[in-house]
């Protein structure tokens, strides 16, 4: 998830952006950042990252600071040097010993995929239309008589 050479963006340290942030790949942010984040990737706070804002986002790893608001559809990463103060919605919350955690945290359950359903099995469907033999007479019981 963190791997930095298949980063598609950096906001280096040093630098301070207010805004409205919106990518397609992962990014990873080492400067200041203050508005709104939208991706359906990865965001990758570095160490000496101070993000305050609305995050919606696929995964989060925080390494630096974080105040405000997340939705992380699948996984947020708080790293042992994280520090985070939100209130955080995901499937799957991973801390390191050291993290930093203040909020509430609400688990969202992973959705099913839809499924084709399956055919039962011995069901045949025919077409409707003309038939094609003549009805049988079905022979009839015997009657008993006394």
């Amino acid at each position: 998830m963190e791997a930095t050479d298949n980063l598609d963006g950096h906001l280096g340290e040093g630098t301070e952006v207010e805004g409205t942030l919106r990518f397609e790949g992962s990014v990873r942010i080492d400067g200041k950042f203050s508005g709104k984040i939208i991706s359906p990737a990865t965001l990758i706070l570095g160490p000496s990252a101070a993000v305050d804002g609305e995050l919606e986002v696929a995964q989060l790893a925080v390494h630096g600071a974080l105040k405000g608001t997340v939705h992380a559809r699948d996984r947020i990463t708080i790293h042992s040097s994280g520090k985070v103060e939100a209130d955080l919605k995901t499937q799957r919350l991973v801390m390191e010993p050291g993290a930093f955690f203040q909020g509430r945290c609400e688990m969202e359950r992973e959705q099913p995929q839809p499924t084709q359903p399956t055919p039962k099995a011995g069901k045949v469907t025919v077409p409707a239309g003309p038939a094609t033999a003549a009805p049988t007479k079905l022979p009839s019981a015997p009657t008993k008589t006394t």
